[in-house]
């Protein structure tokens, strides 16, 4: 069948020449195209909601990389969730502000000492920090997690023990000045 084709093709060629358009019709072509190229675009750039569409594009593709980025790349990052660390530091936190709480009004006829306590405080803050840098490099790892709940108890004994000499003062203080009074 295809060989039927080109011998027809090839035996009639000169009459398919004869019918070639003339270079005035391709002219009328792609003026009429040009014309319909530029009406198009200028009555999509007239309205506001074509910059807005653009704008939408923009946000939506900016948004969706900040969003494979976190979910690809930020996984690292992220501190492994360990529920019994995570109830150890519910526990230890709340002794914490707890003791705290009770320091408080004791500490503001002791500044030396509040400054101590905040920079003890603060150094353990940076240690805990940096065991939980450790823990993300080696995930459910016995030795750093016990290295963190012993940050927090020896927060905790740090708090206790500045406690206890405050209320001892406080009872000296009262006990000198009730004995004054008499």
């Amino acid at each position: 069948m295809k060989d039927r084709l080109e011998e027809f093709v090839g035996s009639h060629r000169n009459e398919f020449d004869l019918y070639e358009p003339k270079d005035a019709l391709w002219e009328g072509i792609e003026k009429n195209l040009d014309k319909q190229l530029f009406s198009n675009s200028s009555k999509r750039k007239q309205g506001i909601g074509y910059y807005m569409i653009r704008v939408a594009g923009i946000a939506a593709i900016f948004l969706i990389s900040i969003s494979v980025q976190r979910f690809f790349f930020d996984k690292g990052n992220a501190v492994p969730e360990i529920p019994e660390l995570k109830e150890a530091e519910l526990y230890y936190s709340g002794i914490l502000n707890q003791k705290l709480d009770e320091a408080k009004p004791l500490l503001i006829n002791y500044p030396d000492i509040k400054q101590d306590i905040d920079t003890d405080l603060s150094e353990l803050d940076s240690v805990y920090n940096d065991l939980k840098k450790d823990l993300k490099d080696n995930v459910a790892n016995e030795e750093v997690i016990g290295a963190m709940i012993e940050n927090y108890r020896l927060r905790i004994d740090i708090l206790e023990e500045m406690l206890n000499f405050l209320q001892e003062q406080n009872s000296d203080n009262t006990s000198n000045n009730s004995e004054y009074e008499l």
